[in-house]
């Protein structure tokens, strides 16, 4: 008689995976945080994830920062460009720059830029695109300026309305060309107007950053550190050397000094004289690059030890004395995801109160997702239930009595005589 296994089993499995995994979404739907009265940063950056949505329609009115969360992601995995909510509990994707991926970005996200105030994000044109976006993170509106057919743009920093952008018309990456810097110049966009101007005479550059008022511009060329006017004319040059490394929120508050980083060492460069001066303070290799300050006297600086655990720490950097306190950092989980190309909102750095968030916001489960994973489980479980006959069967077996194992010999029926 033929076996059949019982569908309960795996019923059950779906029923609880799917509980498992919508029951905690839900009720961090109905427990969100009502937005601070300040800025917060948390003190543990929450690690990638699978459950991160795509940017969400009112989500985050202002984000704090923007990052990519997944370098060196393994298979099934994704890089995701997320932002961190000026809450400090807020992660969503920005799904427009994972779009905008060139195949020379080899699945990174396309380099994204986070405004003065979070409140919206330049994402970079690359593979040919000719533009640039701005897009509004509260609601996802985008915004596209127009660099010209076949040009590659990368934002670089931002000051108010002006936009420092890397441009030409050769691919912009790190990825294909380790010496983009070669070809690659400067150009400055007008967010107001949408009018974009080169700077012809700038060539040679891989990083820069504006001043908070947009009037200067610290460049790195392969013969050092460049300051220039926002027009482009050259005030010094040969500042440090080529591995000096600026990013885009790299000036302080008051426009005086700007910090650039290479391996191991922080360098504050005072321009307010005739003369820049360079004060340097080393950071036991801990740290990558200066991507903001907390006020005049105080650079932030983030990034790993090299030791290979991916774990990205924050730190606030005194640059008269070098003195440093780590407040807060990113430690992968088990896929072992690491944080990279992370950008601040330069104006909310100043106002970040630091402390441990208990939950962060991922934007709950997609129902697709729940129902994959229920699926799975009730596939898994159905495989691994023993068969058995059905219980009708059995009763009937039961009452059936067994044949006889030993037949006796049958009785003549011939006469006897």
């Amino acid at each position: 008689m033929s076996t059949r296994r019982s569908p309960l089993p795996a019923l059950l499995a779906a029923v609880v995976v799917c509980a498992a995994i919508a029951v905690p979404a839900l009720v961090a739907e109905g427990t969100r945080p009502q937005p601070a009265a300040e800025p917060l940063f948390p003190t543990e950056v929450s690690a990638y994830s699978w459950w991160t949505a795509a940017l969400a329609q009112g989500e985050v009115p202002a984000a704090s920062a923007m990052y990519q969360n997944g370098i060196g992601v393994e298979f099934l995995d994704l890089p995701q460009a997320i932002a961190l909510g000026a809450d400090g509990s807020t992660y969503r994707r920005l799904s427009v720059a994972e779009r905008r991926s060139a195949r020379a970005d080899q699945g990174d996200p396309a380099r994204s830029l986070l405004s003065d105030d979070g409140t919206f994000a330049l994402v970079a044109g690359p593979g040919g695109r000719g533009d640039v976006l701005a897009v509004t993170l509260a609601d996802g509106s985008e915004r596209s300026f127009d660099l010209g057919e076949g040009r590659h743009a990368m934002p670089t920093s931002i000051a108010g309305d002006t936009v420092l952008l890397l441009t030409d018309d050769k691919e912009i990456s790190r990825y294909t060309d380790a010496e983009f810097r070669l070809h690659v110049g400067l150009s400055i966009l007008d967010l107001a107007s949408g009018e974009i101007t080169a700077l012809e005479q700038v060539r040679d550059v891989d990083s820069a950053a504006l001043s908070p008022d947009g009037s200067r511009i610290v460049a790195r060329t392969g013969n050092g550190l460049m300051l220039l006017d926002a027009d482009g004319s050259i005030l010094a040059e040969g500042i440090g050397d080529g591995q000096w490394y600026v990013d885009g929120d790299a000036w302080a508050p008051d426009g005086a000094r700007f910090a650039a980083t290479d391996v191991g060492e922080v360098h504050v460069v005072d321009v307010a004289g005739a003369e820049p001066t360079i004060v340097s303070h080393p950071v036991d290799r801990q740290y990558s690059s200066a991507i903001g300050w907390r006020d005049a006297d105080t650079v932030l600086v983030a990034g790993s030890d090299g030791s290979g655990d991916n774990v990205t720490r924050f730190a606030w950097v005194d640059v008269d004395s070098g003195a440093q306190e780590v407040f807060s950092t990113y430690r992968p989980d088990f896929t072992g995801a690491a944080m990279g190309s992370i950008d601040v909102a330069r104006d909310l750095v100043a106002a970040w109160r630091v402390e441990p968030v208990a939950q962060a916001d991922r934007g709950g489960t997609p129902l697709w997702l729940a129902v994959v994973a229920a699926a799975l489980a009730a596939g898994v479980v159905w495989l691994l239930t023993p068969r058995r006959r059905p219980p009708i069967a059995e009763a009937l077996a039961e009452q059936v009595p067994s044949a006889p194992t030993d037949t006796p010999e049958p009785a003549s029926r011939g006469w006897q005589t």
